[in-house]
Order: structure tokens, then sequence, then C-alpha cells
């Protein structure tokens, strides 16, 4: 009788042990839950001009130096707040709470619905921004939050998914269309949270034929995601990249590094 007592328990913690090393990995908002995001991010970039003698004291003669360095840290603080399920869709209503950014200062409000998974802007309210501003940043800021589309499946502990995004890069009169290359291993789950390893790639993914570009860069993170919830809640990013470009007058070398640090605490919204 022990044995088979003990039998049934051992066999109920390896099933225990076995559903956690599983998840179903599905990202998106919720109904009903606020939204909390905290995010820093410092960034260093490296330019560098190779041209003649006469360029480069023009462009000394205007200010620029070379090579020029610029280093930046953008902060950002939000409350995303989800309403009522209705049909296929619910209300989501941003707010940021703080910002260094100029343009999105604090208090820019983003009104709009989630729909089938889909983030819709409806109209944005700002004491700044002007209206042109307004119609110009609603479809951009629509577009970035509906840019990455993850996959829903099931992830066993040490399995990987790969992910491409595009990413665009202007520079002088040139946009260069890039590729980011995503891999994510979820390394281990625990107390209904998945830590993921995301390992990044960047490749050119199309260019103007009229000059020669060379880009390699790398990204390398770790993702936490709250697997009832449904959404990440630590994302850390350290990504290098290099750039060489040869326009008509001169070349630009490029280099430049960032880390991404972002958190999101989520909560029953109040009634």
């Amino acid at each position: 009788m022990k044995k088979t007592i003990l039998l049934i328990l051992l066999t109920i913690t390896i099933t225990s042990c076995n559903s956690q090393e599983e998840i179903d990995f599905k990202v998106g908002y919720l109904p009903n839950l606020n939204y909390t995001l905290t995010q820093k991010q410092i960034s260093e970039n490296n330019v560098k001009y190779i041209a003649s003698d006469e360029i480069l004291q023009n462009l000394k003669n205007n200010g620029i130096e070379n090579p020029s360095i610029t280093k930046d840290t953008s902060l950002l603080k939000s409350i995303s707040k989800t309403g009522e399920l209705n049909g296929n869709e619910f209300p989501i209503d941003i707010e940021l709470l703080e910002s260094n950014n100029p343009t999105l200062v604090s208090g820019t409000k983003f009104f709009g619905k989630a729909v089938d998974g889909k983030t819709k802007i409806d109209s944005i309210s700002s004491t700044t921004m002007t209206e042109e501003k307004k119609r110009t940043l609603l479809p951009a800021m629509e577009s970035m939050m509906n840019q990455i589309k993850y996959p829903e499946k099931k992830i066993k502990v040490g399995e990987s998914f790969e992910q491409k995004n595009p990413m665009s890069i202007p520079i002088a009169d040139v946009t260069i269309e890039m590729e980011i290359n995503s891999i994510y291993t979820l390394k281990k789950v625990e107390n209904g949270i998945g830590y993921f390893d995301l390992n990044q790639v960047y490749t050119i993914k199309s260019a103007t034929k009229d000059y020669e570009m060379e880009l390699d860069g790398t990204g390398v993170g770790q993702i936490d995601f709250d697997i009832e919830k449904q959404f990440f809640t630590k994302f850390y990013l350290e990504m290098e990249m290099n750039l060489k470009t040869e326009l008509e007058a001169f070349s630009i070398e490029l280099q430049t590094k960032s880390i991404t640090d972002q958190t999101t605490d989520i909560e029953k919204a109040s009634r």
C-alpha cells in the first residue's frame, strides 16, 4: 500500500514537472489589465567621414566633427489600460507618464482599441503637438505597435524559434532597408515565467544600386514572459552594429552601440 501511494505521488510530481517544461506562447494585450512600462535606452554613435580635404574642411566649417560621436539616453514610462472585451475587440488607452522625448512629452495620450490581436490607434491627445504632427504620428505609432507579430505555439525548454523583421536606417539622402533575424530560446520555466535568451543578427535587405554598402551587427539579450498574462515583463538587449557606405563624394563608417532595458508591470484594472 505504501509503495502504491509512493508511486502515485512520484507520478504526480513527474507530471507536474513535465508540465512546467512546456509553455503556451502567445503575446498580446488582454482585456481589463493595466500595463506599466518603464524603458531606458542608452546609445552611442560614432560616425567617421572619409573624403577629400576640401569636403572634410566643409564639414568642419559647418560644425561637424570627424569622427562625430554622440551619446544619448532615452527615458520613458507609460501606462496602457485595457477595457472590457466586446466581441473581438476591447479599448486600449496609453498615457505617457514620464518622457525626455521633446515630441512625446509627459501627458501625451493615445486612444484606440485591440482588434483580433492588432492595435488600432484612433486619436492622440497632446498639449504641445500640432494637428499636423498628430496626423503624421498616428499611423507611425500604430505601425510600430503592430510591427512584430509573434507566433502562437507551444514551446518546450531548450527549443527556439526564429523571427525576421524589417528595419530602416536613413543616412544622408539614402535609406537602408535592413532585416533583423531574432532567435528566441526558452531556457527555463519558473513561477509562471518563461525565461528566454535572445540573439539577433542584422543584415542588409536592400539598398540603392548607386552606393556600395557593408553592414554587420549582433544583439544579445534576455526576455521574461508572463505565461498567464501573455506578455513580456522584461526585455533587455545589448546591440552593436557596423555600417560602411560609399556615397558619391565621400564614404561613411558608422559604429553604433545601444542598451535597451525595459520592464512591464501588469495588474488587474480597478473597477
